[in-house]
């Protein structure tokens, strides 16, 4: 689970619950976001962030929080936030070149879980595209 906010039209901040991965599209070069690992911020944050899910102390490492932020600017292009059932069949630069010139994200999206599908993908597939003008 992930969850993205854009700041003042600048900044995009992620936090991720495990399983999911951002990648952002400028001037076409695909660039995976980085996120940094804050385990002592985990309960009380992801509690914030992800209201409903369960906490423990106890908690498998695929629900640590990771928290990651990247520059928006005039290059940057679209974002792909997406499960490893797309990660574990294709790069990240060909996930941006096969849905680069595809304008609705919708249907890009639609495009990288057909994609995922069709190269037997064998985890959970899902994703979203955003869009920046």
């Amino acid at each position: 689970m992930r969850r993205c906010e854009l700041i003042n039209g600048e900044k995009l901040v992620t936090a991720n619950l495990g399983g999911y991965r951002a990648v952002v599209c400028r001037d076409g070069v695909a660039h995976q976001m980085s996120s940094k690992h804050h385990a002592g911020a985990r309960r009380h944050w992801t509690c914030k962030l992800f209201p409903g899910i369960e906490h423990s102390d106890k908690a498998p490492k695929s629900s640590e929080l990771l928290v990651g932020a990247e520059k928006v600017d005039a290059e940057t292009e679209f974002v792909i936030i997406a499960s490893t059932g797309i990660w574990e069949v294709m790069k990240n630069q060909e996930a941006v070149n096969l849905i680069r010139h595809l304008e609705d994200p919708q249907e890009a999206a639609e495009c990288l879980t057909k994609e995922a599908l069709s190269r037997m993908s064998k985890c959970n597939i899902s994703c979203v595209i955003i869009r920046f003008d």
